[in-house]
C-alpha cells in the first residue's frame, strides 16, 4: 500500500505537473459530470455482478453485488489483496449456505473469465491503434505480441485440463507426490479433488458460458466508458481508437501484484502512453488521477462498507427470538 500511495503521489512529478495545477483542472469539473461518472462506475459494478452469479448458481445479483464490493476492497488495499478477497467471499458465501465446492469452482471459473478479458485487452489496442493508420512502434508491438502468445498459452493450458482428464489425473498425482513428502498427518488426495473440480467446472462453463462472457463484456466496456468519460471531463481530446488503447494498457497492468490492484504502475504507464498520443501532461494526469478514483480509491471505502453491512446482517440472522 506504502508503494502504491508513493507512485501516485509522484504520478505528477513523473509527468512534469504540479498538484496546484490539477486542483484547478479537477475544480472545473460539474457536479452534473460526476454523477454521471458515479452512475457509469455503479453501472459496470451491477454488470460484473452478472458474471458472479452465473458462476455461483443461487447467487442472487444484491449479494453478488455485495461479494464484489468486499472484494474489490480489500484487493485495492493489500499486495496479493486477491487472495484476502477470496477468504472473505468464501466467509460470507457460506453464512448464506452455500457448500464450499460450488464456491472453489466460481473462483476458478471468474478467476479464468478475468484473466481472459484482460490478457484480450492489448491485442483488441493494437486493433484499435492500426485501423486508425497509427502504425505501432517495435515495442508496443513486441507487447502486444507477448500478450497475445501469453492468451494463447493460457487457452492452451485451460483447454487441455479442461477437456482432457489425463491432464487433470498428471497434475494431481504430481501434487499428491510432493504432498506425501510433507511432514504433515492429514494428506487429502489432490488428485481426486482436482478431476472433481474438473468436472464441475466444465458443467459450469458450459451452461453459463453466454452469462459469463455478456457480462464480461458489459463490465469490461462500461469500464472503457468511464474511463473515456474521464478523459472528457478533464478536457482530453484524442480519437476514440487512442483511448481504448490506453484504457487498455491501463487495465493489463492492474494484474501487477507488486502494489494492491497494480495501483501506481497502472497510471504511470497510462499517463506516458496519453503524453505519446500528443495529450498535454496536466490533462493525461488528471484524467488517469480521476479514472484511478474510480476504479481504485473510491472501492475501498465502498468495500468495508460492504462487509460492515453484511457483517451486521449476518450478526442479525444468528440472534433468536428470545435474544431480541
Amino acid at each position: 500500500m506504502t508503494l502504491a500511495a508513493t507512485l501516485i503521489f509522484f504520478l505528477p512529478h513523473i509527468a512534469g505537473v504540479t498538484w496546484q495545477e490539477l486542483y484547478h483542472r479537477f475544480s472545473r469539473i460539474g457536479w452534473g459530470t460526476m454523477a454521471a461518472l458515479t452512475g457509469l462506475w455503479v453501472t459496470g459494478l451491477c454488470a460484473y455482478s452478472v458474471v458472479l452469479s452465473g458462476s455461483l448458481p443461487g447467487l442472487t445479483k444484491r449479494r453478488a453485488l455485495l461479494v464484489n464490493c468486499v472484494g474489490s476492497g480489500v484487493s485495492n488495499v493489500l499486495p496479493f489483496g486477491g487472495a484476502v478477497g477470496v477468504a472473505m467471499t468464501f466467509t460470507m458465501t457460506a453464512g448464506w449456505g452455500f457448500r464450499r465446492r460450488p464456491v472453489v469452482v466460481s473462483t476458478v471459473v471468474t478467476g479464468v473469465w478475468n484473466m481472459l478479458a484482460r490478457f484480450l485487452l492489448p491485442a483488441v489496442g493494437l486493433i484499435c491503434l492500426v485501423g486508425t493508420g497509427r502504425v505501432p512502434d517495435n515495442r508496443l508491438a513486441v507487447a502486444a505480441g507477448t500478450g497475445g502468445a501469453l492468451l494463447l498459452g493460457v487457452v492452451v493450458a485451460m483447454s487441455a485440463a479442461l477437456y482432457r482428464e489425463g491432464v487433470a489425473d498428471m497434475l494431481g498425482r504430481g501434487l499428491d507426490r510432493v504432498v506425501g513428502r510433507l511432514p504433515i498427518k492429514s494428506k487429502p488426495s489432490l488428485r481426486d479433488g482436482l478431476i472433481d473440480l474438473r468436472r464441475s467446472t466444465i458443467e459450469i462453463t458450459r451452461t453459463k458460458w453466454p452469462q459469463l462472457t455478456l457480462g464480461m463484456i458489459g463490465y469490461m466496456a462500461l469500464q472503457c466508458v468511464l474511463f473515456i468519460g474521464c478523459l472528457e471531463a478533464t478536457g482530453a481530446r484524442i480519437p476514440i481508437p487512442e483511448a481504448v488503447a490506453a484504457f487498455a494498457i491501463n487495465r493489463v497492468l492492474t494484474t501487477a501484484v507488486i502494489t494492491p490492484g497494480g495501483s501506481g504502475i497502472s497510471e504511470s504507464a497510462t499517463v506516458l502512453a496519453l503524453l505519446g498520443f500528443g495529450v498535454a501532461p496536466g490533462v493525461a494526469t488528471a484524467a488517469v488521477l480521476l479514472f484511478w478514483f474510480f476504479a481504485h480509491l473510491i472501492e475501498i471505502p465502498v468495500g468495508w462498507l460492504s462487509w460492515t453491512l453484511w457483517s451486521l446482517t449476518a450478526r442479525a440472522q444468528r440472534v433468536t427470538p428470545q435474544e431480541t
